[in-house]
């Protein structure tokens, strides 16, 4: 298995590469390749010294580098961690011109480099966004094997309902992440308890939980996300065994959401990164009208993008 890593020198990868080096999810050596800017080698150069030291015996070889076409070249698997963060008094616009480049840089690698049945997962934010323009410009490769990143905002809304609810961890299932990966989205527990009913506080702290980590950490989540990293491939690998979870992914058709979109949806996950997507829910009128102000601005962000192309 060969899987790339971008942002190789972040803090979630450093958080992240330790639990995908376990031998929990495939059961098989694995080439890895970390992917970082230029300025960033030094600091690879130690993750690298780290990785010898650790002495993984599911690791086969290591790659660092800044070079697109070493990273990708004939990789199975890449995880997008690396993009340019909202800074103090960005614009919205900018973030997306400034994160529009790299993903344009690394959709055209996947097109050029990577194996044709690469899977890719894209966790930078603004996520979705990022995803569909990664997707654009990789024309080689189906859509259907791009995926974005909603899982953490399910394991939150999992632990929200153990610690509120008395709901015990085992038997929660299909709960949903609805929309766009931002103080919009939607969770939905109706499909696994009609009887609970989440209040504003509720949603408001799933919707908000990333920046309240950021207040406290003054750096964004890294350990929760490299967890929910290693679930999403998990599941995206292994199968969900007939659970619904939440993915973002390409919207054909589903619950009459606008087309051509990476949106968070409920999807049924089979063996070898396989995938179908539930679109026979019901959904209340209160979660639908919350999620199309989620999709209305993923709009707004992809028509912005489309502008500045």
């Amino acid at each position: 298995m060969k899987i790339l890593i971008t942002g190789g020198a972040g803090q979630i990868a450093y958080s992240l590469i330790p639990l995908l080096l376990s031998g929990n999810i495939f059961n098989t050596k694995i080439d890895l390749i970390l992917l970082d800017i230029e300025s960033c080698l030094e600091k690879l150069e130690g993750v690298k010294m780290e990785l010898e030291d650790s002495n993984f015996e599911y690791l086969n070889s290591l790659i660092i580098t800044s070079d697109l076409k070493t990273a990708f070249s004939d990789i199975d698997l890449a995880i997008l961690l690396g993009g340019f963060p909202r800074l103090p008094g960005m614009e919205r616009k900018d973030l997306l011109e400034k994160n529009l480049e790299i993903f344009k840089i690394q959709g055209t690698a996947l097109n050029n480099y990577a194996n044709p049945n690469v899977k890719v997962l894209v966790v930078a934010n603004p996520v979705n966004t990022n995803c569909w323009i990664v997707n654009k410009f990789s024309p080689n490769i189906p859509s259907e094997n791009f995926t974005s990143y909603s899982y953490l905002d399910q394991e939150r809304l999992a632990y929200l309902l153990q610690i509120k609810y008395n709901q015990r961890y085992e038997n929660i299932k299909n709960i949903i992440i609805w929309g766009n990966h931002s103080s919009t989205m939607v969770p939905d527990v109706s499909n696994y308890n009609s009887e609970i009913k989440l209040d504003d506080d509720d949603i408001y702290m799933i919707q908000n939980r990333g920046a309240s980590v950021i207040e406290k950490r003054k750096l964004s989540s890294a350990m929760s996300a490299a967890n929910g990293i290693i679930k999403h491939i998990t599941k995206w690998f292994h199968g969900s065994d007939d659970e619904i979870i939440s993915f973002g992914v390409y919207n054909m058709n589903s619950y009459k959401f606008p087309e051509d979109m990476f949106i968070s949806i409920p999807v049924k996950t089979y063996k070898n990164f396989n995938y179908s997507v539930v679109d026979d829910l019901q959904i209340d009128n209160k979660t639908r009208t919350m999620i199309n102000i989620s999709i209305e601005e993923l709009k707004e962000e992809i028509d912005l993008v489309k502008q500045l192309l």
